[in-house]
């Protein structure tokens, strides 16, 4: 518990911050192409990093020096990260940060962005969490059904490497909607689940468009945020509702599975409830179009 808590505590600090420190650098024009590529070293420690921890757990070194080796491993890359941050200076913010809340509250697009994207994340990590564990109970090879997530992984980075240049042309709020329903629809299609083409196809497909959303989170607050110097309260107070998303999706889906793997009702539920986020992101462009806003999204 200890460890769940304060890791989490460290992720929500050095994630926003670094992702927003970033932006400052570059213009609208490149900067979704920055971020994505940024975020895209997430499914690349997620695939080097289970591998090395499984051999050394498993292998003659043992979990507690597999477990120092990995936290000097995460510690030094940590510190170099640290190292390498540099802020561009800005127009110091005018307004506090109660204010920059005050105001998100009044922002229809900004709450149903939030809105929309809590709801799609109590589905979205159903695959993250349950996709090695469905394709062993379906009887599949332990070591297969491990790098099951490293194929997923594998997309991942794939899909986040993409985003950048796929979202210049489709716009970011388009994309955010195209990645959203796939992978809705995919989380759906885990029912059919069951042999290593299936694993691979569903890993893939998933890890691919979930990177595309992933990559565009930071990319979509950015755009609906008019003043920059606001931009890390924006993503706080967004991230910080989003997160509750995450928090939910995981032992929902468990109580839904019960004692005997009901995978087809947590699967259609999963799924069901992220396609409800991104029919809020639908939304969300029918009001900008309907408003006429210039340079949307």
């Amino acid at each position: 518990m200890v460890q769940g808590v304060v890791s989490g505590f460290g992720m929500g600090l050095t994630y926003a911050p670094s992702i927003a420190v970033v932006s400052q650098h570059f213009s609208p024009r490149k900067r979704t192409l920055v971020m994505s590529l940024v975020t895209s070293g997430t499914p690349l420690g997620s695939m080097i990093h289970p591998i090395m921890l499984n051999n050394l757990l498993n292998g003659t070194v043992g979990f507690a020096k597999g477990v120092r080796a990995s936290a000097g491993f995460v510690s030094a890359l940590l510190l170099i990260a640290c190292l390498s941050v540099r802020t561009r200076e800005l127009p110091a913010p005018t307004i506090g940060y109660t204010v920059v809340a005050r105001k998100c509250s009044r922002d229809v697009l900004f709450i149903l962005m939030t809105v929309g994207s809590t709801l799609f994340q109590i589905g979205f990590y159903f695959p993250l969490f349950y996709l090695q564990l469905d394709s062993t109970k379906h009887g599949l090879d332990i070591n297969f059904s491990f790098y099951s997530l490293v194929i997923m992984n594998a997309a991942c980075f794939i899909g986040r490497c993409m985003t950048g240049t796929i979202a210049a042309y489709a716009g970011v709020l388009n994309s955010t909607i195209a990645s959203t329903v796939a992978c809705s629809a995919i989380i759906i299609s885990m029912i059919a689940l069951s042999d290593m083409a299936s694993v691979v196809v569903l890993g893939l497909a998933y890890g691919y468009f979930s990177g595309v959303f992933i990559a565009l989170i930071v990319p979509l607050v950015a755009v609906l945020t008019p003043d920059l110097s606001e931009l890390g309260a924006r993503m706080g107070i967004c991230f910080a509702f989003t997160s509750f998303g995450g928090l939910l999706g995981g032992p929902i889906s468990g109580a839904l599975l019960g004692s005997q793997y009901k995978w087809w009702i947590a699967s259609l539920f999963s799924g069901l409830i992220s396609l409800v986020g991104s029919l809020i992101f639908v939304v969300m462009r029918l009001i900008i179009y309907r408003r006429g806003i210039n340079g949307s999204p």
